[in-house]
């Protein structure tokens, strides 16, 4: 059984560079990384993937769960839940 993928959303993980953005660019940076990566996750028809977006003041967090909740709408995917073992961490199952 494949390991389950997890992404970190923080720019740090993969952004050099963030002088200049604005929060907004940020955040708009972290949602576009997670989507590219659920979109790919799903095409290779993974049942599963993690998402770290971090404690902070919550506003990414916010807006992953929005995200995905289009994504569960859309019938893409199963469910999402905080990880068991950290808040800071979302699981989502994907649906086939």
């Amino acid at each position: 059984m494949a390991s389950v993928k997890e992404v970190d959303l923080h720019l740090e993980a993969f952004i050099r560079n963030t002088s200049g953005l604005s929060n907004e660019n940020m955040v708009q940076l972290s949602l576009k990384r997670m989507r590219d990566a659920l979109d790919n996750a799903i095409e290779r028809g993974c049942n599963e993937i993690c998402f770290i977006h971090g404690h902070g003041t919550g506003a990414l967090r916010e807006r992953v769960y929005s995200e995905l909740r289009i994504y569960e709408k859309d019938g893409l995917i199963e469910s999402f839940e905080p990880s068991f073992f950290n808040s800071a961490v979302v699981k989502v199952t994907i649906r086939y």
